[in-house]
C-alpha cells in the first residue's frame, strides 16, 4: 500500500499520530486553550470562505504555477512550515526531519524558539529555508545575546512573536500532567511503554529539552529550577520600544508573528518589520479571538498590496491554502499538519506532506480556472449571490 492510499490527506496522519504517540504528547499538540471555542472558529471560518470557478478559460489552466516569491527569496510553492514548540515531543527528530523536507521542497521552515533542537543544527540542515522566531526575553543583555547568537549561526530571517505576554493555563495540558521536565508516574510510564516506537526513538535522542533556551539560564539549575526560570524570562509584553530595539540590532529581514489587528499591523511596520504574520497561535492563547483568515482582509485593506502578509492558524489541507492566499495572504504556514504527518510516518512524513498539499493546491487552481497562485483573490466569492461577481479571476 502507498503512502496515498494510506494517508490521503493530512486528517487520515492526524488519526494515525494519536495512535502512535502518547497521550500527555497527543493532547499538547491538538489542544487550544479554554472550551476551545477559537480552535473550531479557525476551522469554520475557513469552511466558509468561498471560492468562485471559471471553467471557459481563454488558457488552460490546469497546470497553475505554483512558485511565488517571499522576503525577496524565491519558493516553489506558497505554503511552508511554522514553528512548533515541544515539536521532539510529539516525535522524536521532527525538527530534522521536516528541514530536510522543507529544502527537499523548495520551502521555507521556521525553527520554534522552544524547539527541542538547537538553531546550529537546525541551520545546517535547512540553510537559507531555515527562520528563526525568537521570543523576547524581559533581560535585555540576554535578549542581545540571543540575537547575536542567531545572527552568528547564518539565519537571514527573524520572526519575532508577540502573542505571548504570559503563560496560559490549558485544560488538557494540565489534565495529563503535561510538564517540561516530564513528571514521570505510572500513568507517564505506562503510556511510553505502550508506544514502543515512540520510545525507542525517544531513547536514541534523549530526553526533550529546550536546547535554544538553555544557554542563557544560570549553570548548576535543576531541570525544575531551570525551566522555572526560562519561563519568567520570556513573560511580558513585546513593547514597541522592545520591537524597536530588536530591529536596530538585528539586519536582516524581521518579521512580526502574532498579528490581529491593523493596528498592530501598522505598529509593526512603523518598528521596522519587512513582513507581518497574522496568527492566533493556532487557538491555544486566547479563546474569544476571531480566526486568521477572518481579520485578514481588513489587514490587507489597511496595509496596500505591496506588504507581505502570512498567515497561519487552522489549515489543513491545499484547498486551505488557497482560501486565505484568496483572502489576502502571500504565504501560508502550516504548524500541526505537518507535525501530524512526522508523528504518523515518521522519516518520511515530511515529504508526503508537502507532496499531497501541493498536489492539493494544484488541483483548487486547476478547478477554478486560475492560473498562478498570483491571482487567486479574483476567485474569491465577494458577495452571496452565486455567480454575480466571479469573472474568470479577473478584478472588475
Amino acid at each position: 500500500m502507498t503512502l496515498d492510499q494510506k494517508f490521503p490527506c493530512i486528517d487520515d496522519m492526524a488519526s494515525a499520530a494519536a495512535r502512535r504517540i502518547p497521550h500527555f504528547a497527543w493532547e499538547y499538540l491538538r489542544g487550544g486553550i479554554g472550551r476551545e471555542v477559537g480552535l473550531q472558529r479557525n476551522r469554520q471560518a475557513l469552511d466558509r470562505v468561498l471560492l468562485e470557478p471559471c471553467y471557459l478559460t481563454k488558457e488552460p489552466a490546469n497546470r497553475p504555477e505554483l512558485g511565488t516569491t517571499l522576503l525577496g527569496q524565491h519558493f516553489d510553492m506558497p505554503f511552508g512550515v511554522s514553528p512548533v514548540g515541544l515539536s521532539g515531543l510529539m516525535w522524536p527528530g521532527a525538527v530534522e526531519i521536516l528541514a530536510r523536507a522543507a529544502v527537499a521542497a523548495n520551502a521555507p521552515m521556521v525553527l520554534s524558539h522552544f524547539a527541542t533542537t538547537h538553531m546550529s543544527d537546525f541551520r545546517t540542515i535547512a540553510g537559507r529555508n531555515g527562520w528563526f522566531q525568537l521570543y523576547s526575553f524581559s533581560k535585555p543583555d540576554a535578549l542581545k545575546a540571543v540575537i547575536e547568537d542567531v545572527a552568528a549561526t547564518g539565519f537571514e530571517t527573524l520572526v519575532v512573536t508577540i502573542d505571548i505576554p504570559t503563560a496560559t493555563r490549558r485544560d488538557r495540558e494540565l489534565r495529563v500532567g503535561l510538564s517540561v521536565p516530564p513528571k514521570i508516574n505510572l500513568n507517564t510510564l505506562w503510556q511510553v511503554a505502550t508506544h514502543p516506537r515512540w520510545a525507542l526513538a525517544t531513547a536514541m535522542t534523549g530526553i526533550p529539552r529546550f536546547r535554544n533556551l538553555k544557554p542563557y539560564a544560570p549553570k548548576g539549575l535543576s531541570m525544575a529550577k531551570e525551566a522555572e526560570y526560562l519561563t519568567e524570562l520570556v513573560e511580558g509584553h513585546v513593547t514597541t520600544e522592545v520591537l524597536s530595539r530588536i530591529r536596530a540590532q538585528w539586519t536582516g529581514k524581521l518579521v512580526v508573528k502574532g498579528v490581529m489587528t491593523a493596528e498592530d499591523a501598522r505598529i509593526a511596520l512603523d518598528c521596522g518589520a519587512d513582513g507581518i504574520w497574522v496568527s492566533n497561535h493556532g487557538g491555544r492563547q486566547l479563546d474569544a479571538a476571531w480566526s486568521t483568515v477572518e481579520v485578514l482582509p481588513a489587514i490587507r485593506a489597511a496595509l496596500g498590496p505591496n506588504v507581505p502578509i502570512m498567515i497561519d492558524s487552522g489549515p489543513r489541507t491545499g484547498l486551505d491554502i488557497a482560501r486565505m492566499l484568496a483572502s489576502g495572504a502571500d504565504f501560508v504556514f502550516l504548524g500541526r499538519a505537518f507535525i501530524f504527518a512526522v508523528a504518523a510516518i515518521g522519516a518520511r512524513g515530511g515529504d508526503h506532506a508537502f507532496a499531497l498539499l501541493r498536489e492539493e493546491l494544484r488541483c483548487t487552481l486547476a478547478q477554478l480556472g486560475c492560473r498562478s497562485v498570483r491571482d487567486l483573490p479574483g476567485f474569491l466569492a465577494k458577495t452571496p449571490v452565486p455567480g454575480e461577481t466571479a469573472r474568470c479571476g479577473l478584478t472588475p
